[in-house]
């Protein structure tokens, strides 16, 4: 770990970790041969050491259950599940907004060696009856929130055929006529009354939970995620920060996504701490709540450090417990950040990403880079897989020196699988370069660049000046067809309250900051930014705005 800075309390919390959770015989975690840490055998694990402590926290209601409590319902779950039939290596799928009862469903299907398929709950249409039919689901935990969007494609879905509601049972009956060839259950219903553990001895490098990936470079594609590499992610928290079992995490994003799931919620529970759950990011909530639950730490994903530094002062900003914010790095003035919100801001972001899992831990102290984890192998290459030097920008791809902790491929895409996986390296489609330390620097996403009068631009170098600007709150930029076979720098922008921003003032800003022809000779100026499930921007729906040539 030479060149991490992890306090010291950080790594008697991590090595205590790793000493308390080896099954009987079990070698280190750092053995692979003896390696055996399954998702539902942790819980179990962690109620029996902190059973009084209390885990998870519902914001928006104040609803808290401690170890024991949760794990209590979770084998309710698990026992009621296999009483109607659910099997080890089963499918199963969660469309579900963060509660409880999504959690408590995802441990009870990891317990009994089912596959969570986690569905995002924003989806629609096409999208979700992929989703859905990908991995051939028979069941499906959702609510009556729900049911209208599944209602439009319920006739493309030949192998659903059973409900679980987390609704009372009124709601299910009343609901059970709009599907009527089939089955519809209350999750209430579903529970057993037997309280005991049952996690099976699950071999930790099976699938765990099929999670999607974002789909901003196609269509999404389903990760198969094994139980060790979801463990793995969370342990990098561990080793990166100072977490132990006073902390807690505070988490608006969705469980559908790797971020809350598993760099949040579970780092927290291998450490006994708290975790405050979220159904969405609220900048008006957010510090209140902050306060409110006495959060130590938050991981700032997407836009929201720069949504922070924009919102008007709140009293609460500087009343609350939070020890330190980590996350995607944005061009905000990070002294500035901390003097105002007297919160340390890590300055390195790391690197990870659904399929490829925790490959970079986070660094306080230097911006935008990662320490490579000792379990990955890394390279910077050009477009043919050539290694580049030390400092040169090119594709990051990587491989594991560890079994099991990536995805094991995408789920009924065998011709992605193959094509990410070229010359026996996993193809991240990110732009990065290594310092002369070995360190990760991020540039930008591939798909990403904007071809201008023959040069490549990335669309996040735009993004940082423009985000500098003191009217801008937020920004996403894209390339607009010029009608010639290139592209023009297009931002989409939304305001601070009351602020004022047209075209030729942003140019103006831009001249001295960036190249000329990377400057935007147009841009939208947005009420809202619309946003995917971690809080990006959804550039997708962004790019249909685009002007094209001819427009006035």
């Amino acid at each position: 770990m030479d060149g991490v800075s992890i306090p010291t309390e950080n790594k008697e919390n991590f090595t205590t970790f790793k000493l308390q959770n080896k099954l009987p015989g079990e070698k280190s975690h750092h053995d692979t041969p003896g390696l055996r840490m399954n998702l539902g055998l942790l819980l179990e694990r962690q109620a029996a050491r902190f059973p009084d402590n209390d885990f998870i926290i519902q914001a928006e209601t104040g609803e808290t259950l401690t170890y024991d409590e949760f794990n209590t319902r979770v084998n309710r779950l698990s026992h009621g599940l296999k009483d109607h039939g659910i099997a080890a290596g089963e499918y199963v799928g969660i469309m579900l907004s963060n509660s409880i009862d999504f959690l408590a469903c995802s441990y009870a299907l990891k317990k009994i060696g089912a596959i969570e398929v986690s569905i995002n709950s924003t989806f629609r249409g096409v999208s979700l009856k992929r989703m859905i039919n990908l991995t051939g689901l028979t069941t499906l935990i959702t609510s009556v929130d729900y049911l209208d969007v599944i209602e439009e494609i319920a006739l493309e879905l030949p192998k659903l055929d059973r409900f679980i509601l987390t609704n009372d049972s009124q709601d299910t009956a009343r609901s059970a006529p709009r599907f009527p060839t089939r089955t519809m259950l209350c999750l209430n219903d579903v529970l057993d009354n037997c309280t005991s553990n049952c996690a099976l001895d699950t071999p930790d490098d099976e699938t765990a939970t099929i999670l999607f990936t974002s789909g901003t470079t196609g269509v999404s594609k389903g990760c198969a995620i094994p139980h060790r590499s979801s463990v793995r992610a969370a342990e990098s928290m561990l080793e990166a920060f100072d977490l132990g079992e006073s902390d807690c995490v505070y988490s608006p994003y969705p469980l559908f996504h790797c971020g809350a799931a598993q760099y949040d919620v579970l780092p927290a529970m291998m450490v006994g701490a708290r975790a405050v759950i979220r159904q969405g990011f609220s900048l008006r909530n957010f510090w209140p709540e902050i306060c409110k639950y006495q959060a130590s730490w938050f991981m700032a994903l997407g836009s929201v450090q720069q949504l922070l530094w924009a919102a008007p002062v709140c009293p609460e900003e500087t009343q609350h417990r939070l020890r330190f914010i980590w996350g995607t790095p944005l061009p905000v003035d990070h002294d500035a950040f901390e003097a105002r919100f007297r919160v340390k801001l890590v300055r390195g972001g790391g690197y990870g990403s659904t399929d490829a899992g925790s490959v970079a831990l986070p660094l306080f102290h230097k911006k935008g880079a990662g320490k490579v984890l000792d379990r990955y192998e890394v390279a910077i290459v050009d477009d043919r897989d050539n290694p580049l030097p030390t400092g040169a920008i090119g594709e990051l791809i990587l491989r594991p020196k560890e079994p099991a902790i990536m995805a094991s491929c995408y789920i009924g895409m065998p011709e992605e699988t193959l094509k990410t996986w070229q010359n026996l390296w996993f193809h991240t489609g990110d732009l990065a370069r290594l310092d002369e330390e070995g360190d990760l620097y991020w540039v930008a996403r591939i798909s990403e660049r904007i071809r201008v009068k023959g040069e490549m631009v990335s669309a996040y170098e735009i993004e940082e000046v423009i985000l500098s600007h003191p009217a801008v709150e937020d920004c996403a930029v894209l390339g607009a067809p010029d009608g010639i076979g290139e592209e023009t720098v297009h931002p989409f922008i939304t305001l601070r309250e009351n602020a004022e921003l047209k075209l030729e003032e942003l140019q103006k800003f831009c001249t001295s900051r960036m190249s000329r022809f990377m400057i935007p000779t147009s841009m939208t100026l947005l009420e809202d930014m619309p946003r995917t499930p971690s809080g990006k921007p959804a550039k997708a729906e962004l790019r249909k705005r685009l002007p094209q040539p001819g427009d006035s």
